[in-house]
């Protein structure tokens, strides 16, 4: 196949059809006119040096042009749109193609820098979001993974892949467009999550991306704010039963505490009667009293104000809170200390409640076991554990129902309000038992910031 001239080399040679012609047919003129042979000569080598030159001006112009045009457009191919062709104002077609590419260059620029910052736009609220985001490739390879997904997952600064794709096993069976709340274990946690997969293609190459949402907090608030409501409601209701019966009951009894005082000593059985209705007084008195501080207590639920934080000791809050139990029956397991933004108030309320529940498990044992307390930082979080030796769980479903307890005279309030003062602190709290050994462990997991 014969290989085709150069477009520039085309060029030039037309020219020089055009221009050699010409001069042949001027030197033939001469000689038939019998020009004077000098003349001739001398318009031959004139002739022949104003074609060479033209020729030469004009390769060097077309390739200079050329060149330049190819140099814009390659730069532009490698991304750099800074460069530009000076355009020689006139109304020639090469002016108009230089203002075009000109123009192309600085429409490609602003589509980089607009699509530049729509990028950070995305990545910003990626990395913000507290949704969970993965992206895997179709050889389960991890292309993408979020901030709040190595949160929700715990993985460190050397987690791999083969222990994400590990805890992401259940992702294979959930189709793409599917949005589906299951019970997964994640990371250190267990529960619902909401889980959305979808598919996107990159470089030809299909990919899932993954979508997880942790929303035991979200259902916890809704149910928190519904007994919230319901208290209120029925605090309002019973107090307003509950103060004219304390109120009357306390007056009658003035009346016949009166008139047994004045009663004659010769009727006495009319002084046992009253006796009687006394006591049966004094008894409805009593149970409006206490049922008045019954709902009381479950009126902490509504009205639990937010967590004041400072950095405090845990190790000090720790051993303060200790104080007010047998110091012999609890070993503090940890000896190094650790820094916390919390509130120190709530949190002690935290740990009051939860030893308690350790010594009231183990009231029954003989002998009576100890209570351990331990913790560890694992960034970001750290995670208290305090475990007793007592009878263990016996119902964990109903733990954090508000008004349910197993006790006797139990309230039923004392772990939601732990598990609500520990969520005001972005914190989880888990209760389970123990694995080889009895009793039960409460780990609270708290991020130091």
């Amino acid at each position: 196949m014969q290989k085709r001239r150069p477009f520039e080399a085309q060029l030039t040679r037309l020219s020089l059809v055009a221009a050699i012609p010409l001069l042949m047919l001027l030197l033939w003129v001469m000689v038939y006119a019998q020009v004077s042979i000098w003349l001739i000569l001398l318009t031959a080598l004139l002739g022949t040096l104003s074609i060479v030159y033209s020729y030469y001006s004009i390769q060097q112009k077309m390739v200079y042009q050329f060149r330049s045009i190819s140099n814009l457009l390659d730069a532009m191919i490698q991304g750099d749109y800074t460069l530009r062709a000076r355009p020689d104002q006139s109304s020639s077609a090469l002016d108009e193609l230089v203002v075009a590419i000109n123009g192309l260059a600085n429409r490609l620029s602003q589509q980089r820098w607009e699509s530049v910052e729509s990028q950070l736009l995305v990545r910003t609220i990626i990395e913000h979001i507290d949704v969970a985001i993965i992206a895997l490739s179709e050889r389960n390879d991890i292309r993408f993974i979020n901030p709040a997904a190595k949160k929700l997952l715990w993985l460190d600064d050397n987690w791999s892949d083969t222990q994400l794709l590990h805890q992401l096993a259940f992702a294979q069976a959930i189709t793409s467009g599917c949005n589906q709340v299951v019970e997964l274990s994640l990371g250190h946690q267990q529960g619902r999550f909401n889980v959305h997969v979808e598919e996107f293609r990159e470089s030809g190459l299909q990919h899932k991306l993954l979508f997880i949402t942790d929303v035991r907090t979200l259902l916890r608030s809704e149910e928190r704010k519904a007994w919230q409501s319901l208290v209120r409601v029925i605090s309002h209701e019973i107090n307003n039963s509950l103060s004219p019966i304390a109120s009357i009951s306390q007056t009658l009894k003035r009346l016949v505490e009166r008139q047994v005082a004045n009663a004659d000593t010769t009727s006495p059985p009319a002084v046992d009667n009253n006796q009687d209705l006394i006591d049966g007084l004094t008894i409805i008195s009593a149970r409006a009293s206490g049922l008045s501080q019954f709902v009381e207590s479950y009126i902490q639920l509504a009205k639990l104000p937010e967590p004041q934080k400072k950095l405090v000791s845990i190790r000090e809050v720790i051993e303060k809170t200790c104080l007010l139990f047998d110091a012999r029956a609890i070993v503090i397991e940890t000896d190094t200390d650790a820094q916390l933004s919390i509130d120190p108030i709530q949190f002690e309320q935290v740990l009051i409640n939860l030893i308690k529940n350790a010594f009231e498990a183990m009231a029954q044992m003989k002998p009576t076991g100890i209570v351990t307390i331990s913790w560890e930082t694992t960034a970001p979080y750290l995670k208290l554990e305090i475990c007793d030796q007592g009878s263990g769980i016996s119902n964990p479903d109903n733990l954090f129902v508000p008004f349910y307890s197993t006790k006797k005279h139990g309230s039923g309030i004392g772990l939601v309000l732990c598990r609500q003062i520990v969520e005001a602190h972005n914190g989880h709290l888990i209760i389970t038992n123990r694995a080889n050994s009895a009793g039960c462990c409460a780990r609270i997991e708290i991020p130091f910031n």
